[in-house]
């Protein structure tokens, strides 16, 4: 049967209508499912059948939803091992103190006389320095309380060559230091 010219008219009156079917969500891959999302799946425990040229097996295993499905957790693997405890900083005596200070007393009094020709010299003649030592007794940081940036930079490249016997651990120093 042809559809004319006035078939094609009549079916342009007829209102068209949408057919909204259900969202259905599964994170199971789903099988064969028929036109209206029914599935061509046996249901679970019910006998599935052959064609009668298929070779005998056994059966699957029942699934039910009153025993929960047992699974073994991945054991957790730690992304990176775990932080060391930190040592606690301890105190130098100050007979040591002052002898590493001496060794480099001629360097921080050029640093000083540096500084006062700078663009911007330090304003007060005390400056409290602020040493972190590491194991072995090398100078890890230094830091002062300086306003002058040239004798900032000046003081820590002398304190970082300052001779500390290795505490073993780590130590912390403040140095007052006199300028006049």
């Amino acid at each position: 049967m042809r559809f004319g010219a006035d078939a094609w008219g009549r079916l342009a009156v007829v209102p068209a209508f949408v057919l909204v079917l259900p969202w259905q969500c599964n994170l199971a891959p789903r099988s064969d499912t028929g036109l209206f999302g029914a599935s061509a799946s046996p249901i679970p425990g019910e006998p599935v059948p052959l064609p009668p040229d298929a070779p005998p097996h056994d059966p699957p295993p029942a699934v039910s939803a009153a025993i929960p499905k047992q699974e073994q957790p991945e054991p957790r693997i730690p992304a990176a091992p775990p932080p060391a405890p930190p040592l606690r900083a301890v105190t130098l005596p100050d007979e040591v103190v002052v002898r590493a200070m001496g060794v480099g007393q001629q360097a921080f009094l050029r640093c000083w006389s540096r500084a006062q020709r700078s663009d911007a010299p330090p304003t007060a003649d005390k400056v409290r320095l602020h040493l972190e030592i590491d194991e072995q007794g090398r100078v890890a940081a230094a830091t002062s309380d300086t306003d002058s940036p040239a004798l900032e930079r000046c003081l820590q490249v002398v304190a970082r060559r300052l001779p500390f016997p290795a505490p073993g651990r780590p130590a912390v120093v403040d140095v007052p230091l006199m300028f006049h």
